[in-house]
């Protein structure tokens, strides 16, 4: 055989050096009727050409860039007497005058030689860099020739990716069937059949909104001149039966003009990929959408809590600086201490609904059932807001019917779930108003439980029927408080629904600008008897010892805290001592005697060492008693994995600043 490596190696010289068409001397090296993949013969190098064109910056700083040809791998294979298929992969290196390397640009490509003459010819020649889809071995293969039998065996292969494969000659209109897969629409008889009938038969399958993008694709009139300087062009179409496919038209024979005459035409089922593709989609559509409500809800928010703490801030500011002026007057002082301690109260409300929300979200919140007292729990529920209710001139009321006094509830949340709703009540009725809790407990159909229905009526401003479809959404206020002169962040509702549905319970409203709202909350609870609170009683008894001489290492980097916190635990009898940070925390108890503190308040977050690297080292003492003091975590990381971590640490237990002494002394008294 001759040796078809050199041929090649000099065609693809005389390929990359060439400036323009003429100086390919395609007379002496290529067959009149040579096929050229994708371009037309005067664009035989126009791809190179066009990645040269990316380096022009290069060219101009230094100098021109000459090309070598590299790493030439060839397989060859006798087709007849008179044809050798050639194919492999080549490297087109570009090299700076210095010989530096500019770039390198693997390249396959396809030769079809021809015996013509006494000498071996060029009839088909296809070049192209790898992309994706020949990677994924999704290349279009391209014709190596009519008379060539072989031709067909390679195109044959096409099966695991294109279920139909066609000649169509746009001169004749003649289509030529030349491999298939699976039955098929077409009705081409001996593998050939004029294009018309087909296309017909073919256009009546697809889904109507593609009917006319189909008749503009395989319009014969004009493809040609779409494929110009093209290597290809698909587009995607469904069927009426639901399925997808696309169809690519490639190339495959030009006129001594480097027209188009002839191309491939090839059918891949993508129902598959068009799917997932429209799922992925629809998927980002709603992704985008929520994003956009939640981006809208943050901006809300963000305006709400901005206003609504300012409003807190800014009086607590104001009454400390008339509270200093007028420390001599007690009546004024007071009334200015009452109002900052208000102020503060609605802050750190505000800052739990937050933190709460954030819980509820994340799934991080869990329901405590335990033995309560019903009459007890809203009755003192109401008495909170006597006070407020008196102050605005309104009458709050609590109605009862009672048939199972105790029973198995989360009072904290359910008593959150009242407070939100009176609250807003109480916010949203003029002077004058009046406000009513009722309370009827009903059988339902478990044993042993019965629904608590809690229902709070006021006659206070009410709700358009639009915002009630909205009201339970997170952020979501009809009037903001710049308008309605009313604080609030538009979050307590939000809360209120999430728990209401995590104690798998309803709430319902109704409303009437002008005229009030009726909030009603149903919450199954599992009956309790007497003598269950009794024993709740008698062991929250047991625990109410006195704190008088016990001694506590307060560890508070802040001051304001460590005095705060030291003055509270003085009142309750203990003996403070306090350090500012880890270090000093570990020495103190070092220097002791083992029984001399006889607990650990302990901060997280402070210099020199945190929290939770005290803890460990004190875990590790050698001396067992200091070793295993009671440490309990105090400070202002309330999120369930703060929790968690401290426990992991060693610490007993966790309390949430701002220091409540209520939960603060019983927590300490489990660990005396």
């Amino acid at each position: 055989m001759d040796d078809f490596k050199k041929l090649t190696e000099q065609l693809l010289k005389i390929y990359i050096n060439a400036d323009s068409a003429n100086d390919l001397g395609i007379e002496n090296y290529f067959d009149e009727n040579i096929s050229l993949i994708g371009t037309g013969k005067h664009e035989l190098y126009r791809n190179l050409q066009e990645f040269l064109e990316s380096f022009k910056f290069d060219v101009k700083r230094r100098g021109k860039i000459r090309i070598e040809v590299r790493n030439l791998h060839q397989e060859e294979e006798r087709l007849d007497d008179d044809h050798v298929l050639a194919y492999g992969t080549v490297d087109f290196v570009g090299l700076f005058k210095d010989g530096s390397s500019c770039f390198e640009m693997e390249t396959r490509f396809t030769v079809i030689y021809k015996r013509a003459n006494g000498k071996w010819l060029v009839q088909h020649l296809h070049q192209s860099a790898p992309d994706l889809e020949q990677m994924d071995g999704e290349e279009f293969p391209l014709t190596l020739g009519k008379q060539v039998k072989k031709t067909r065996q390679a195109l044959q292969g096409l099966g695991t990716a294109y279920y139909h494969i066609s000649r169509l000659n746009l001169k004749t209109k003649k289509v030529e069937l030349v491999k298939r897969s699976r039955k098929m629409e077409l009705d081409i008889k001996d593998n050939i059949a004029d294009w018309d009938p087909q296309f017909k038969i073919i256009e009546g399958v697809i889904a109507e909104p593609f009917v006319q993008k189909y008749i503009d694709f395989f319009d014969l009139q004009t493809m040609a001149a779409r494929l110009h300087n093209k290597e290809s062009m698909s587009s995607e179409f469904k069927k009426k039966d639901g399925s997808w496919f696309l169809s690519m038209v490639v190339p495959q024979s030009y006129d001594k003009n480097g027209k188009v005459t002839s191309v491939l035409i090839a059918n891949r089922d993508v129902t598959e990929e068009k799917l997932r593709e429209l799922r992925q989609e629809e998927e980002l559509r709603e992704a985008k959408l929520k994003a956009e409500c939640a981006n809208k809800a943050k901006s809300s928010f963000l305006f709400n809590m901005s206003h609504d703490i300012r409003t807190p801030m800014n009086a607590i500011i104001g009454y400390a600086d008339l509270a200093s002026r007028h420390l001599k007057e007690t009546e004024k002082l007071g009334r200015y201490l009452e109002t900052i301690q208000i102020c503060g109260e609605r802050l750190l409300s505000l800052l739990s609904n937050v933190l709460d929300l954030a819980r509820i979200e994340n799934n991080k919140i869990e329901m405590e059932y335990d033995v309560s007292n019903v009459h007890e729990n809203f009755e003192n529920c109401v008495a909170m807001f006597q006070q407020l209710a008196e102050s605005k001139n309104q009458t709050i009321s609590l109605t009862e019917q009672i048939m199972y006094p105790y029973v198995y509830m989360d009072a904290p949340h359910l008593s959150e779930i009242c407070f939100n709703i009176i609250s807003n009540a109480i916010k949203y009725t003029n002077t004058g108003g009046t406000i009513s809790c009722d309370v009827v407990q009903k059988s339902c159909e478990k044993d042993d439980w019965c629904n608590m229905i809690i229902t709070i009526t006021d006659n206070g401003i009410g709700m358009s029927e639009d915002f009630q479809k909205h009201i339970f959404e997170i952020f979501e206020r009809e009037r903001n408080s710049t308008v309605s002169h009313i604080e609030g962040s538009g979050i307590g509702m939000g809360i209120t629904k999430k728990l209401v549905d995590l104690m798998d319970g309803t709430i319902e409203v109704k409303s009437k600008q002008g005229e009030g709202s009726i909030f009603t909350v149903t919450v199954p609870c599992r009956k309790a008897s007497k003598e269950d609170s009794m024993m709740k009683k008698k062991s929250n008894l047991r625990n109410k010892n006195c704190l008088n001489g016990v001694r506590i290492l307060l560890v508070e980097d802040n001051e304001i805290n460590a005095e705060i916190a030291t003055e509270l635990l003085t009142e309750e009898g203990c003996i403070v001592e306090t350090a500012n940070d880890g270090v000093a925390c570990i020495d103190m108890i070092e220097k002791a005697d083992a029984d001399y503190y006889k607990m650990i308040l302990m901060d997280i977050q402070m210099p020199v060492m945190n929290g939770y690297d005290a803890t460990l080292a004190i875990r590790k003492m050698k001396d067992t008693k200091k070793a295993g003091i009671p440490i309990i975590a105090m400070t202002a990381n309330v999120f369930a994995e703060d929790i968690q971590k401290v426990l992991s640490v060693g610490m007993n237990a966790h309390v949430t600043k701002p220091v409540d002494m209520n939960i603060l002394v019983p927590t300490m008294m489990k660990y005396l």
